[in-house]
């Protein structure tokens, strides 16, 4: 793990601090001494897969053994295995086996991060989240965040700014119904914008090509759009006007400042009642 990454967190976390007479090795823990992982990154877990594996667990015992760090004489904390933890608690077994690391404070940082970032089940949010975990807690770069995890800075950067989106486009994200390359061509548009635009891209299913052409329109044909109604209600309000005045139908047309007045009368009663009023104007 030390050489995977590399000097930036070494330099940066104190390796002053050691465990509390640390027990390492393999064994068994009851469930009511593990506590969970405060620097999981994943906050959610799909229930249904939950309780399948509870299920698994019910039948098979568990095959594969937590991570744990002693914390103090009667409490271990959680490294690795969340989910595994959740789904025993689910089958109602009140031990689990766990191997137990010998590690220091700094250490059992790196492994919490690091290792859950690497975990292929968390959602693009969760995973931006840890980025900028490592990034604000650690005052990393994404450049030295992109070496640490083998990934391009691009990439970290990209996934970082996620976090910039609304909350409401977040939640979306983490349920996966918009990618993260849809994402940021939501992220590409006006803030006010975003919400409504999330919202075309999932309606019309647009491809990220696609979203990322529209996004360079979409806040001009919005503006237009919105010029074009307030032009028609001012339209349709001098209609109601002329009606009015002439109590013949009024209807105006109009094309880039250009435009039609039409009047319509139902009977010759109609058209006589004009022609009295134009008299009068003379």
């Amino acid at each position: 793990m030390s050489d995977r990454l590399g000097r930036g967190l070494s330099a940066l976390i104190p390796d002053s601090q050691s465990p509390d007479n640390p027990q390492p090795g393999i064994g068994t823990l009851p469930l009511s001494s593990i506590k969970p992982n405060k620097y999981q990154p994943r906050k959610s877990f799909d229930n249904a897969k939950l309780h399948e594996l509870a299920e698994s667990i019910k039948a098979n015992g568990i095959i594969q053994p937590l991570i744990v760090t002693k914390t103090s004489a009667s409490e271990y904390e959680l490294i690795a295995g969340e989910r595994r933890l959740e789904a025993a608690r689910l089958a109602g077994l009140e031990s689990v086996p766990v191997v137990i690391r010998s590690v220091s404070k700094k250490e059992q940082l790196q492994l919490a991060i690091i290792e859950n970032i690497q975990r292929e089940d968390l959602n693009p949010i969760e995973e931006a989240l840890a980025y900028a975990s490592l990034a604000e807690d650690f005052s990393l770069t994404h450049a030295e965040i992109a070496q640490t995890m083998s990934k391009d800075r691009a990439t970290i950067t990209n996934s970082i700014r996620l976090l910039k989106l609304p909350e409401e486009i977040r939640e979306i994200v983490a349920g996966e119904q918009l990618s993260p390359g849809h994402a940021r061509c939501v992220l590409a548009v006006e803030p006010e914008y975003q919400p409504g635009f999330a919202e075309f891209i999932l309606k019309y299913k647009l491809t990220v090509r696609q979203a990322e052409e529209k996004a360079k329109t979409y806040v001009q044909s919005l503006q237009k759009e919105e010029e074009h109604h307030k032009k028609t209600a001012l339209i349709r309000s001098f209609e109601q006007e002329l009606a009015s005045t002439l109590h013949l139908k009024a209807t105006v047309r109009e094309h880039k400042g250009k435009g039609r007045i039409t009047l319509e009368y139902k009977n010759p009663a109609e058209l006589e009642m004009f022609k009295n009023l134009l008299g009068k104007l003379k």
